[in-house]
């Protein structure tokens, strides 16, 4: 507009170029009207974040929300719009949940989400943006099909456990219900005063877990073609329904195991996502139901600490909750509170286990952890320009264990497959072949469930299969890292989704809804604290939706192809028995799982 005005003046000769005076002038103020009342909306809004920080966040509604403070809640269509200052004021923006710093020494710089959504209305052109559709034909030989992709990966993703136990991740405070869905985090500390940083000693940041004599170690995986150090296992992420969808099927949820580099490489991080479905006959999964009781343990104390009623529904696949040292009733009212301010007291003062009185503690907006995961010690670097670094014991960089994987995974076959029998028996010789919540409580207690070993790996156990899909595509809640550099890999969140999904039974589901459902943010939280907050879309029915929108495939960018039995031989008996299929059309269409089914 400013060009045209400058560049067209009343004297042109051509009558139909020749501009009216008052209209010109009418114009000029129009613009300058416009402009003034712009740059008023973004001071106001740069003077709303100078004074309350970024509050602006994310929702899967499918409409933008006005929260009457200042700030949005923006729909995924407008995630693009969520601004923060990711130079200096990266700490403050609430709009991303984690910052990402997943790769050693790199950082956010920008906000990547992109809307490229699968219906076609409306190109961005190339792109990296996360979730797509996953199609088994980027699977088939090269030259069959114009989809087709060879798959470069010539062993499955070797995984070995974290010295996390279950004790030290519930001490840790790992298991969390965030507003875009449920998390558990690998736990970590800081060794060093951010405070007052005046010894010269340089920051750092360690695993909070520990095996007395050999040291402290993340979990880590090993990828195939390309990789020739480890993946580090920083946080896994739940989503109800799914993100990715697999030949247009759209499953009941979504498990994203989250990873960074062990090396300064490209800023790279990684996701190995296994899908979760309901079905009626399906055994409930034992380690879901141990992870489900986390979270219901971590909603009992949110709502403690904010002095909110528990809620009055139970779970069958959980044991009777202990309260935690802290937060122990000990025989008093519930309704005994006074609420008191708390400002520079240790997390020890907060609690009076003397009192008879439970106190409602009220966090002040500026009482936050430094670090909940890895991914913070690298914004922090970005923040403060301090050289705090992640402290990998040598442990982490040893050779792979000496083990017998096919036999472990033989054994976690065979187990899971007599589990199964005796929930089928036990549900069609005592409960008249039906499920109920005494029974799944039945059932839990027969394989002592309680009591089981924990393995933070678990949904690669559940899953039974090693064949996946790979691409390069970018995290799924904003800022949605994954910024395409053309020719690199920098910048690239490397998707591994595995093709079956673990079958769950519908009451799972039904809990992991309700937890996100009837969330309560904490009282830390700077926008809703001890109040109902979640993200998700809730149906009329009460369904939720967690799931970005699927997002196109581009072909020049996401890199698809999909990895199964003649790339390499899977040490599940499962997929042994689905690789005998010969014929492709019926292994990869009609029969596309390691069990029984009729297509997808």
């Amino acid at each position: 507009m400013k060009k045209k005005i400058a560049t067209v003046t009343p004297t042109q000769s051509s009558p139909k170029r020749r501009w009216n005076t008052t209209k010109l002038v009418g114009l000029v103020v129009s613009c300058s009207l416009f402009m003034a009342f712009e740059w008023a909306v973004d001071h106001v809004q740069a003077q709303n974040s100078e004074e309350k920080g970024f509050l602006d966040r994310f929702t899967y509604q499918d409409e933008t929300i006005d929260r009457g403070d200042g700030f949005f809640d923006y729909r995924p269509e407008d995630w693009d719009k969520i601004k923060c200052n990711e130079n200096s004021k990266l700490d403050e923006c609430e709009g991303y949940n984690y910052k990402w710093r997943e790769g050693i020494n790199w950082t956010i710089t920008d906000n990547f989400c992109k809307w490229c959504p699968d219906d076609g209305s409306k190109q961005c052109g190339r792109h990296h943006q996360s979730p797509i559709n996953l199609l088994r034909e980027f699977g088939l030989e090269p030259g069959t099909h114009e989809n087709a992709e060879e798959c470069i990966d010539l062993h499955w993703m070797k995984y070995e456990d974290s010295f996390c136990s279950l004790e030290e991740l519930i001490d840790s405070d790992a298991f969390t219900i965030e507003r875009h869905g449920l998390r558990i985090q690998q736990p970590i500390t800081v060794f060093d005063d951010y405070a007052d940083d005046n010894d010269g000693v340089v920051d750092g940041v360690r695993l909070n877990c520990r095996i007395p004599g050999n040291g402290s170690r993340f979990g880590r995986i090993d990828f195939s073609k390309g990789f020739s150090d480890w993946w580090y296992l920083s946080h896994i992420d739940l989503h109800v329904p799914s993100e990715h969808h697999q030949e247009g099927k759209q499953y009941s949820g979504e498990i994203q195991l989250y990873h960074f580099y062990s090396k300064d490489y490209d800023n790279e991080m990684a996701t190995v996502s296994v899908f979760l479905e309901a079905y009626e006959d399906a055994v409930p999964y034992k380690f879901l139901d141990k992870v489900i009781c986390q979270w219901r343990r971590k909603e009992y104390n949110t709502r403690l600490q904010c002095g909110v009623d528990p809620v009055d529904s139970t779970y069958p696949g959980c044991f009777p909750l202990f309260r935690d040292r802290k937060l122990q009733y000990k025989g008093r009212q519930f309704g005994n509170l006074r609420e008191r301010n708390v400002e520079d007291e240790t997390d020890d003062a907060l609690w009076d286990d003397d009192d008879d009185t439970i106190e409602y503690v009220r966090i002040p907006h500026n009482y936050k952890k430094p670090f909940k995961t890895v991914a913070d010690i690298f914004y922090f670097n970005a923040v403060t320009g301090r050289n705090s670094t992640l402290d990998l014991e040598d442990v982490n960089y040893d050779p792979a264990e000496k083990k017998d994987w096919a036999a472990w995974i033989a054994e976690k076959s065979k187990q899971m497959k007599k589990e199964e029998e005796l929930y089928h028996k036990l549900k069609n010789n005592d409960y008249g072949g039906e499920h109920s919540d005494e029974m799944h409580e039945h059932y839990r207690k027969l394989i002592m469930g309680d009591e089981m070993e924990w393995f933070n790996y678990w949904p690669l156990i559940g899953v039974r299969t090693e064949y996946y899909y790979r691409y390069q595509g970018a995290a799924t809640i904003p800022p949605c890292y994954g910024n395409d550099t053309q020719g690199s890999r920098r910048g690239t969140n490397h998707w591994r989704v595995l093709k079956d999904p673990i079958r769950i039974h519908p009451r799972q589901l039904e809990e992991l809804e309700r937890l996100i459902r009837e969330r309560i943010a904490p009282p830390d939280d700077a926008v809703n604290p001890c109040q109902p907050d979640t993200a998700a879309k809730v149906s009329p029915e009460g369904r939720v939706n967690t799931a970005r929108p699927l997002m196109y495939h581009s072909p020049e960018s996401h890199f698809k192809t999909f990895c199964e039995c003649k790339d390499w031989e899977s040490k599940w008996p499962e997929d042994r028995a689905w690789c005998l299929m010969t014929d492709i059309n019926q292994r990869f269409y009609e029969k596309p799982y390691n069990f029984e089914s009729d297509g997808w």
